[in-house]
């Protein structure tokens, strides 16, 4: 790797380069000022930054970086506190301040922002060869919100594009020649790199040599995100005959390179010319979440759509949150540029639901009909403000409640809302029912239009349905799951971190509950006689379990609505 020029003396080729790095340093300057009364300063020294670390899209050492072997720097920013400093990562992911200098300390108690990127390349880089590998230049970023009482998992991605090449014999060309053959990857030869972000040098059309692992047989380069829209980008050469391949442009006409994408070729090379087969993903990884080639996609979205995901405001409208695609399997493509909330607009949820058929009768009823609905929303906040509290002190009307005894039961009982307001139809009100009453009340503490149902206690399908689209868990989106008759309690291991998965919905937001360890939530279904269902989901063995206990239990309470 060859270092040009320090970055300061020469600006960034064009705006989206330096535009960014601007308002990071506005922002910092900016969350200076804005402390409210609301703030609760704490002692100077007293409560140091806590940070793990991991990288989200592994690779081969060799190339770039898969994992903490202990002794690598990252510099680190926190929110509100001007200037960066350098953490040094051990082998078991966490980071430690490099001296006392560098050690940054909470001054209050709200949530921040840290932001973190290695390796630290103030400066204009040569990526012409890359023949012994690109770890030197494989920039990492990261970025996280926290509070002075965690420790702040940062999950790197990387930042430069990749671009893998893999050639096949076709007619005429045979194993050997195609062993000796030399490829080429062009684009711009320099990059720039400031904070953790990385631009093209002045778009030039250079040459770069890629690393070849023997062990995949792939070539391998990096390159800044760049428009590549009418340029060659991979050169062939076997003996004297030289093979090029262009891409085609996009829908848009054009043909972009995006950091964090993986751009792989398969080019079967024939005597008279070359094929080429492309996958674009959303991650470095070939079994990355948005590979083509391996997951059936079962629906497609636009930013425009309502969907899983989307944010929904105080007056009853929502907006993008950056769900592109849902998979057979369950699983999510979320766009890498996941977008925020609408400024101006106060996020009330997240929507959790949208498919007509699991949304409930009463709903639908208090709605207007069918044609009516929307879909279907969980709060960011607990009712009761984030207080446990009991279900009932009276379990004389338990009764009017569908047993919900078997995994299908629970599936199936989707009516949160018919649960709620068949209590109160014959009670007058939810006096008996503290539960009921706390995310009723939560009606005046979170105003919603009449165009909603209102908030209510979600029923126990609504939790599966929340857990398995927002929380990401794949054994809740199997039908053989959803239909069984198992009885009593149950427990699903392996569904990865469910209160991450759920609390990355909510990123960005103003004034959210985080989903925490071991958490408990009353539903409105009735396992049978006087005992109700709740669900938990576990951070650290990623099992979630769907269990019954009596009406006294304390637990917490999450409001949802139909709209």
């Amino acid at each position: 790797m060859k270092i040009i020029r320090n970055i300061a003396r020469r600006p960034w080729p064009r705006i989206g380069g330096w535009l960014p790095v601007v308002m990071l340093i506005c922002g910092v300057l900016a969350s200076c000022s804005s402390e409210d009364e609301s703030t609760t300063p704490l002692p100077d020294g007293k409560y140091p930054l806590q940070l793990t670390a991991e990288v989200a899209q592994p690779q081969t050492r060799a190339g770039g970086k898969d994992a903490w072997t202990g002794g690598e720097e990252i510099r680190v920013s926190l929110e509100g506190v001007f200037g960066n400093k350098t953490y040094v990562m051990d082998a078991s992911g966490n980071a430690s301040p490099k001296d006392a200098d560098n050690a940054f300390y909470w001054k209050n108690t709200d949530e921040a922002r840290v932001s973190a990127w290695t390796p630290d390349i103030e400066s204009e880089t040569d990526i012409s060869d890359q023949s012994g590998g690109y770890a030197a230049f494989d920039v990492l970023y990261a970025s996280a919100i926290g509070r002075y009482d965690q420790a702040i998992n940062l999950r790197f991605i990387h930042r430069m594009a990749k671009i893998e090449v893999i050639l096949k014999a076709g007619e005429g060309i045979t194993e050997e020649e195609l062993e000796g053959a030399t490829v080429t990857i062009f684009g711009d030869p320099l990059t720039h790199s400031t904070a953790g972000l990385v631009a093209p040098g002045d778009q030039s059309d250079g040459e770069i040599k890629p690393y070849y692992d023997a062990a995949t047989k792939k070539y391998e380069a990096l390159v800044p995100p760049q428009n590549m829209t009418g340029k060659p980008l991979v050169r062939i050469s076997i003996g004297s005959n030289d093979f090029t391949y262009t891409p085609e442009t996009e829908a848009a006409g054009k043909f972009d390179f995006f950091g964090g994408k993986r751009y792989a070729y398969t080019i079967t090379v024939k005597a008279n010319g070359i094929d080429v087969q492309s996958v674009t993903s959303g991650t470095w990884v070939a079994n990355g979440e948005e590979n083509v080639t391996s997951k059936r996609v079962k629906q497609r979205f636009t930013a425009d759509e309502l969907k899983i995901g989307d944010y929904f405001y105080s007056d009853g409208t929502w907006s993008d949150g950056g769900l592109r695609k849902i998979y057979a399997d369950g699983s999510m493509h979320i766009d890498y540029y996941k977008p925020g909330p609408l400024r101006g607009k106060t996020v009330v949820g997240i929507v959790f639901q949208t498919d007509k058929s699991r949304i409930g009768k009463k709903e639908k009823e208090k709605l207007g009909g069918e044609d009516k609905v929307h879909g279907l929303v969980m709060a960011v906040k607990n009712a009761n403000a984030a207080e446990k509290v009991i279900w009932s002190n009276e379990s004389r009307y338990l009764d009017l409640l569908n047993d919900c005894v078997s995994k299908s039961n629970n599936y199936s009982d989707i009516s949160g809302y018919g649960n709620c307001e068949s209590i109160r139809s014959l009670e007058g009100n939810f006096d008996k029912y503290p539960a009921l009453q706390a995310v009723d009340g939560y009606n005046t503490t979170c105003p919603v239009p009449t165009t909603t149902t209102g908030w209510y206690l979600p029923s126990s399908g609504q939790w599966w349905d929340i857990l398995q689209n927002l929380g990401g868990c794949p054994a809740l989106a199997d039908g053989y799951q959803q239909t069984s008759s198992d009885i009593n309690e149950f427990f699903w291991s392996n569904q990865g971190n469910v209160p991450d998965a759920l609390n990355k919905w909510m990123w960005g937001i103003d004034g959210w509950d985080k989903f925490s360890y071991y958490h408990q939530f009353w539903s409105s279904s009735k396992f049978k006689g006087n005992t109700m269902r709740y669900w938990v989901a576990n951070s650290d063995d990623g099992w979630i379990s769907c269990r019954w206990g009596n009406v006294n239990f304390q637990l917490y309470v999450r409001p949802v609505l139909a709209f």
